[in-house]
């Protein structure tokens, strides 16, 4: 059938007898599953002129599904998929995109709609362009959300923004283009220098974060969290503290993306969580949207000053955060967040790391050790017997094969497993230097302390 269709357009056009010797070349070369219902096949649609999808009444009769996938263009023109051929209409999807220079100050996202994994040889459907992007930025960092809608007619409509000025309620750029998924927007652009985009990922940013003075994170319901960064944080001795780390992201998502303390387990909501090492306070926004009654602890009482400006940031949460100072070297500390107790789960990111890396952050760290026996102790002393230890840590040089060995020393006080890959961030999960942890005390075992050494926090 779509020989004939592609015979009968021949008789009134060269350039149709010539698309119709290749076609059985094209389609051996990308097989597709048989058409559904009256779904034209997509190498032919995608590639039949405008004139010709928009005159035939056979190819515009509603079919109920995408007829055609519809695709963004990213660097190195591939196609990324938005919504693919076959789905339910009406449709809707979003995904998170970047730029891909430093500086870049616009933005053009091309529209195509077919199934090559390359944008040549797919229908270019138009583009919007977002401009200006906001300046001095890094390449990876700036978030561009892209929403793509398909109605029942086939009409599509793509939306972009850029999306920290507008999670900060400054002004933003914003881009939307209005078309038809058999339409055809002309020619793409000859050229694209300074304006190509990419995937954004977490896990793949190019530069370190402590240079940007804010991050945003979208968490998995959709919410986007800015997080300021402190800038002085060498004048100020707040080391690493006031900076956004992956481990911290991935928390933050991992509770927010579970909703449960463990598999099958009790929910976040009015559950006391006491979380070490706050930081910039995004994990204990993640907790506090879940409805937890956090306490977040760090040793810096001037970290502590920048998780609360980004979590009054927030406003109201169905939770509650109250921040405390926790010196681990500290006897006095522990015993008063023990007395706030029994805690439900202890969290925390990044708790252990390389060599001296903490001395920076906790004045009391200047003369100690590596946390990890401190951080065995500390959970020894504050965690019962159905607390739950949740910490995500990145391997860096060693240092979590090192705890972890720690731990399964203690099998008789301690159970340890590391989550599933499912349970994580997506874009993490093939990482295997990034790991969630979950650690619970054995039956029976003693809250002795074992050791009386001090370390890290």
């Amino acid at each position: 059938q779509p020989c004939i269709s592609v015979v009968a357009l021949a008789e009134n056009d060269f350039g149709m007898l010539q698309l119709f010797i290749y076609i059985p070349f094209i389609l051996a070369m990308a097989p597709e599953p048989p058409p559904e219902g009256n779904m034209i096949p997509s190498t032919l649609l995608a590639l039949m002129p405008p004139e010709v999808s928009a005159s035939s009444s056979d190819l515009r009769r509603p079919s109920g599904v995408s007829q055609l996938s519809l695709q963004i263009r990213i660097a190195d023109d591939v196609c990324e998929p938005l919504i693919r051929r076959g789905t339910p209409l009406p449709a809707s999807e979003t995904k998170l995109f970047t730029t891909t220079q430093d500086s870049q100050t616009a933005a053009w996202f091309e529209v195509y709609a077919g199934e090559r994994p390359f944008c040549n040889g797919n229908r270019f459907l138009g583009s919007v362009a977002l401009s200006p992007l906001p300046t001095p930025s890094y390449r990876s960092f700036v978030q561009l959300e892209v929403i793509a809608e398909i109605d029942e007619s086939g009409h599509v409509r793509v939306e972009a923004s850029e999306i920290e000025s507008r999670a900060l309620g400054d002004p933003f750029c914003n881009g939307v283009l209005e078309t038809d998924l058999l339409g055809f927007g002309g020619s793409p652009p000859e050229s694209r220098e300074g304006r190509e985009v990419a995937l954004f990922s977490h896990a793949l940013a190019k530069h370190l974060p402590v240079l940007l003075a804010t991050r945003t994170v979208r968490l998995p319901s959709g919410q986007d969290i800015v997080i300021r960064q402190h800038q002085r944080r060498e004048k100020e001795k707040i080391g690493t503290g006031g900076v956004l780390w992956e481990s911290a992201i991935v928390l933050a998502d991992y509770v927010a993306r579970n909703g449960t303390m463990t598999s099958g387990g009790p929910g976040w909501k009015g559950r006391k969580v006491l979380e070490l090492g706050a930081g910039t306070g995004l994990v204990a926004i993640a907790l506090a949207l879940q409805g937890s009654e956090v306490v977040a602890t760090d040793g810096n009482a001037k970290v502590l000053d920048g998780a609360a400006v980004n979590i009054e940031g927030i406003g109201e949460t169905p939770g509650t955060v109250k921040l405390e100072v926790f010196d681990w070297n500290s006897e006095e500390d522990l015993k008063r967040i023990q007395q706030m107790g029994p805690w439900d789960a202890i969290v925390g990111s990044d708790l252990v790391y390389p060599g001296n890396a903490g001395r920076h952050c906790v004045a009391s760290n200047a003369t100690t050790h590596p946390a990890d026996a401190t951080l065995l102790r500390i959970f020894d002393e504050l965690a019962g017997p159905s607390t739950q230890v949740i910490l995500a840590l990145k391997d860096r040089t060693g240092e979590v094969g090192r705890f972890v060995e720690q731990v399964n020393q203690l099998h008789d006080r301690w159970t340890m497993r590391r989550a599933p890959p499912e349970a994580v961030m997506p874009e993490f999960r093939a990482i295997e230097a990034v790991a969630v942890l979950q650690l619970s005390k054995t039956q029976n075992s003693s809250i002795e302390t074992k050791t009386g050494c001090k370390a890290d926090q």
